[in-house]
């Protein structure tokens, strides 16, 4: 190296030294500057009706759609299996966490859905990164809706395809961008949308599909034991079939976990090939014993009964409150302004209401909206307390 190289690099001085905690700290202040902070609250309960940092409030934020959360029968099924002395299963799936009550859970979904081969996994999450990044590759093309989870854009960047993201529930959009040249095509949406509560056509993405020779995959996390027969789902209820469909445990279901329900060959594949199965230890033992008892519960009268009851306390929010939107359990209302957002869902809490702000990244720029959900246990009374509140509001 020539000296004048080695001047100027001395004139430049040493690396300024990166503070963490500062970076941090600037980092939080952005946030808190556009309404984006988030600061979780302590919870003690599931229900109805929770308490809040202390405080007794309305629960109009969860996602236990059919109350079986705190269900006694699933509460039953979780500690008969920690008094066999299991609290955790100890490791991965592939080493010595295939807990028994795990590969029974597996049988259950397969049956209940009536698919070949099912693969649980510890979350939702890990479910759709694991399942898009397993299946898809190098030289393959991914559809995706514009609104999907975050867990489906973050398997589509994991799977090094090319991923072409299309406009919300534009059945078109989808048809003009499975025509690109690919190895193979995959179409991916949820069914029903965890922030606007809405449907995709899934019979025209089936079509679609078919016609195109491409690979659908269904999420049905917020679908699976509140909608369709026996619970199975919107694809269920309008006679589609996917190649690929992933559920949870932890909303419906009242447990936590996720599914994979395909063909056994998928489901052995998945074994070998999904990163966040492989190398995550297996879910609680409890909590699966906890699920196999839910999907018993939709599975029969009582799971009827309490869909029957989601319906209509839906329907009686919506009457009330008719800029509700969404088409279940979901009841979306767009303030838009971030700030605004957060201020409504405060005034809402101080009527004794909880309905959680939700604001960017995981809803676009300008659509910050309070999530409002119901349950099938809320009372009429408890219904026309988060109207009058979201109206008072």
């Amino acid at each position: 190296m020539r000296p004048a190289q080695i001047r100027g690099r001395a004139k430049r001085g040493k690396p300024r030294r990166v503070s963490l905690d500062d970076d941090a700290q600037a980092e939080l202040a952005a946030l808190a500057a556009a309404g984006r902070l988030r600061v979780p609250r302590i919870v003690d309960g599931v229900g109805p009706v929770i308490r809040v940092d202390g405080r007794e409030v309305i629960n109009a934020s969860s996602n236990d759609y059919l109350g079986l959360a705190g269900d006694p029968r699933l509460v039953a099924a979780a500690t008969a299996e920690l008094a066999t002395g299991v609290v955790g299963a100890a490791a991965s799936r592939l080493v010595t966490g295939n807990h028994r009550r795990i590969a029974e859970l597996e049988l259950a979904v397969a049956a209940w859905l009536g698919v070949g081969g099912v693969r649980v996994f510890g979350s939702g999450y890990a479910a759709n990164v694991g399942v898009i990044s397993a299946l898809a590759g190098d030289g393959d093309l991914v559809v995706s809706d514009a609104l999907n989870h975050a867990s489906i854009i973050d398997g589509c960047r994991l799977s090094r395809a090319r991923v072409a993201v299309v406009p919300h529930l534009d059945v078109d959009a989808f048809a003009h961008a499975l025509r690109a040249d690919a190895r193979r095509r995959f179409v991916i949406s949820e069914s029903m949308f965890s922030m606007d509560g809405d449907l995709a056509d899934v019979v025209a993405l089936r079509e679609l599909c078919d016609r195109a020779g491409a690979t659908l995959i269904v999420d049905e996390a917020h679908a699976v034991g509140a909608w369709g027969p026996d619970g199975r789902g919107v694809c269920a209820a309008r006679g589609v079939v996917p190649d690929l469909l992933v559920g949870t445990f932890g909303k419906s279901l009242g447990s936590s976990g996720a599914f994979a329900a395909s063909t056994r060959s998928v489901a052995d594949l998945l074994w070998n090939r999904a990163r966040s199965l492989v190398f995550s230890t297996a879910m609680l033992p409890a909590a699966a014993a906890a699920a196999v008892a839910a999907i018993e519960i939709v599975r029969n009268p009582d799971g009827l009964a309490r869909r029957d009851r989601l319906a209509r306390n839906a329907h009686r929010l919506r009457e009330r409150v008719p800029r509700l939107g969404g088409a279940g359990a979901i009841l979306p209302l767009v303030v838009g302004d971030d700030r605004e957002a957060v201020a409504l869902s405060e005034r809402v809490l101080a009527a004794g209401v909880l309905a959680q702000a939700i604001r960017p990244p995981t809803v676009p720029v300008g659509t910050s909206r309070l999530r409002v959900s119901v349950s099938s246990e809320h009372s009429d009374e408890q219904l026309d307390r988060i109207g009058a509140a979201l109206h008072g509001a």
